[in-house]
């Protein structure tokens, strides 16, 4: 079976999940799903070229990567929100958008909001626990791992407007980071694991957490810890961020 195939067969699957039947067969051999199933075809090969465990199998990639679910997902509960895939139906797309949403966060554990922007051959490898919130915007040719948040800056009573980072062409964003409210993120940069990002970053710039360290102590026989120290070993978790260019 091609990469097409599979990609349209979990389309299907979605589609027939999360909405009614007469509007599924209306848009089954339309080009609108044409071009949902491209931009998916576009992710799993840009996730088999990147990623060395898939080999390069796109075909591993759309079968057996949960983090690829929540990609497929979010492009069709996106393309069904943008899209006048089902005219005349009273209550819009929006609700069988939110099930599709819904549905890859369950496959996938991450969540991708339909309404965000992210653009195209974009890769979520090992996402869960990643959260995109509705107005953020991501570039083409993004690579982000598992546990990053793309939030608002503040918790309750954020403004409906613009609250959500927007991201570059070409941004790799590490594990756990976290980047908060209406920044901008450049283009080409990289953004370490764990680093907390609440203001803009220039293009081509490189963020890093250096200051924290693992302490590694010799232990008693019974096992409580003694204090001296053996030897202090640099382990980056945790703000505040250093900024290279």
């Amino acid at each position: 079976m091609t990469v097409q195939r599979m990609l349209r067969a979990q389309l299907d699957a979605a589609l027939w999940e999360c909405c009614p039947a007469e509007l599924v067969c209306s848009v089954q051999c339309t080009p609108w799903l044409h071009g949902v199933c491209e931009l998916c075809e576009e992710d799993a090969l840009a996730f088999a070229h990147k990623d060395p465990a898939a080999r390069g199998k796109a075909e591993a990639v759309v079968t057996g990567y949960t983090s690829f679910k929540a990609v497929l997902h979010y492009r069709l509960a996106h393309a069904l929100l943008s899209s006048q895939a089902f005219p005349g139906e009273d209550v819009g797309a929006e609700p069988y958008a939110l099930l599709v949403s819904s549905r890859g966060k369950l496959l996938s554990g991450a969540e991708l909001h339909p309404r965000c922007r992210i653009g195209r051959r974009f890769v979520l490898d090992h996402g869960v626990g990643t959260v995109f919130g509705e107005t953020a915007e991501l570039g083409d040719d993004c690579y982000v791992l598992g546990g990053v948040t793309l939030g608002a800056a503040g918790i309750a009573g954020n403004p409906a407007g613009k609250r959500h980072p927007t991201v570059g062409h070409r941004v790799q964003i590490g594990a756990f980071a976290r980047i908060f409210g209406p920044v901008a993120i450049g283009d080409d940069a990289f953004i370490g694991p764990h680093s907390v990002i609440t203001e803009d970053v220039p293009a081509a710039c490189s963020v890093t957490v250096r200051t924290s360290h693992q302490v590694i102590r010799l232990r008693s026989p019974r096992g409580v810890p003694q204090d001296q120290p053996v030897t202090p070993a640099p382990f980056s978790f945790s703000p505040p961020t250093v900024l290279e260019q």
